[in-house]
């Protein structure tokens, strides 16, 4: 069947004025106030910004518990710094739920305060499970201040719980990939890429 050239071009012309437009904003701002959270490391706000579906598979206080120690170490200094985004994905909705992975990065400075961190053996030991972990172009000693500095790639998913709702946030990293096998349906995981 043939159709006049001037119907095509209204049946196109109304299907894509029919698509729904995305407000990427809501998420943009919620993810600027989860970056400024990170840099100043203030652990509390940043769990009330973390999926709450998480604390359902692992207790918040647990999750809290690991966060703050990364800073009890009286011997090692850690500093948050610059907190990048480089990019927000795209917006996939599933029922009523509606995700979006982010790529980003953040610089982070461990200074070696006491001199048994400051030996060849454990400074050695630390950067190599740096390296492992950031790769090793992403690592820097600086000899004279004692300190490493790690530009830390992170992969998010900004997960929305409803139409109304928040975004709330997760990290996804490899060593974490079952946990979020739990948050993610099977059905997102494959229309973000993580599944083929």
């Amino acid at each position: 069947m043939r159709y006049p050239l001037i119907f095509l071009f209204v049946l196109v012309s109304t299907a894509l004025s029919a698509q729904h437009t995305v407000d990427y904003n809501p998420l943009a701002d919620r993810l600027a106030q989860y970056a400024r959270l990170t840099m100043n490391w203030e652990v509390d706000s940043l769990l009330d910004l973390t999926d709450p579906q998480l604390f359902e598979i692992v207790p918040r206080e647990a999750v809290r518990n690991q966060l703050m120690g990364l800073s009890s170490d009286e011997d090692l200094s850690i500093e948050f710094g610059e907190f990048t985004i480089d990019e927000i994905g795209e917006i996939v909705t599933y029922q009523s739920e509606s995700y979006s992975p982010i790529r980003c990065h953040q610089k982070i400075v461990f200074t070696l305060l006491s001199e048994k961190y400051k030996t060849p053996e454990f400074r050695e030991r630390m950067l190599r499970m740096l390296h492992k972990s950031h790769g090793s172009g992403s690592v820097r000693y600086n000899e004279k201040d004692q300190s490493i500095l790690v530009i830390a790639e992170k992969s998010l998913f900004a997960i929305r719980r409803g139409k109304a709702a928040d975004w709330y946030f997760v990290e996804y990293r490899p060593e974490n990939a079952a946990l979020l096998d739990l948050l993610l349906p099977p059905a997102v995981r494959a229309m973000v890429g993580l599944e083929r």
